[in-house]
């Protein structure tokens, strides 16, 4: 069997984030080694308990979690709850984790892994970057020890959910994202035009998943208030995976089939535009690249991976 790769998970878990952390959990070629919470979607305190919950709805093995930045770097803490409910999770209202956070600061973990796992760590950030920002200005040494950092977040090359040009992973704490963006650290970004049109879980897939195991029961209950979200915003009950697909590039990342490697930039001033990250991929600027931009997936095998990795 091929040498496992090494993950450390950094969420702010809403429901997308649940199932995000359900696939690596249940992909055998990963060792989710730990995970790292932030405020973002939810509170810090709510994302600790999703996350736990969700490590225990995956019934595989249980990476320890620890509790990360509970504010962005200089910003109001805004939350999504519009999108995943007051809870995260669908407003499921869901019992208390039978598992308790293990103790440290994510970032303190983050810089940790990095170090121990020199050029091994890849880490996938799946909420606002405040926690990966707050490690490299504590500790600059491990951007060259992150063997590659997975994003979701910006708009990609599509409008934005938030604003029309900015997403809500990078909006709600832009200077952290200019903060990675200038680290060096080697990372790819997954927008969320990648996990809109044929990438979305339309109303065949969530009656499947919905059905056919308790965990897949359970990746669709939680995404109830997304589901209700987007029956307003596309015309029907579909589900933009962000996180899932986020994570699946991480997982798999042959599901690449463009990606231009180029100069990036985010937004930190303009109200009109705050949060836009701009690609360079026309090299207008003639600047060194720092970032890899998803273009083009393979969505069909994507699909039938994340929801293989939802049952």
């Amino acid at each position: 069997m091929d040498k496992q790769r090494i993950f450390l998970i950094d969420t702010d878990t809403g429901s997308d984030d649940a199932v995000a952390i359900i696939m690596a959990l249940k992909c055998n070629d990963v060792k989710v080694e730990a995970i790292t919470t932030v405020a973002g979607n939810v509170t810090i305190e709510q994302a600790n308990k999703n996350a736990l919950i969700s490590c225990e709805v995956a019934g595989t093995y249980m990476p320890p979690v620890y509790a990360g930045m509970d504010r962005p770097l200089l910003r109001k803490l805004i939350h999504s709850y519009e999108t995943h409910g007051e809870d995260g999770m669908g407003n499921m209202d869901l019992a208390e984790p039978a598992h308790q956070l293990s103790e440290g600061h994510g970032i303190d973990i983050i810089i940790d892994m990095a170090r121990k796992y020199d050029g091994e760590l890849e880490i996938v950030a799946l909420g606002p970057l405040t926690n990966i920002a707050m490690a490299v200005l504590k500790a600059p040494d491990i951007a060259k020890k992150i063997k590659k950092l997975y994003i979701m977040g910006t708009s990609g090359f599509a409008p934005g959910n938030v604003s029309p040009v900015a997403e809500f992973n990078i909006w709600a704490d832009p200077e952290a994202c200019d903060v990675v963006l200038k680290s060096g650290i080697d990372q790819v970004y997954v927008g969320w035009d990648m996990c809109c049109g044929d990438a979305m879980l339309e109303p065949e897939d969530i009656a499947y998943l919905d059905k056919e195991t308790e965990c897949s029961h359970f990746c669709i209950r939680c995404n109830k208030c997304l589901m209700e979200l987007n029956e307003g915003r596309f015309g029907h009950p579909c589900l933009d995976m962000a996180d899932p697909v986020a994570m699946a590039v991480a997982l798999w990342p042959d599901l690449i089939i463009e990606a231009p490697h180029a100069y990036t930039y985010v937004e930190t001033h303009s109200e009109q535009t705050l949060g836009q990250v701009v690609c360079d991929w026309t090299n207008t600027l003639g600047k060194e690249p720092n970032a890899t931009m998803c273009k083009k997936l393979d969505n069909p095998r994507m699909k039938k991976l994340m929801m293989e990795h939802m049952l």
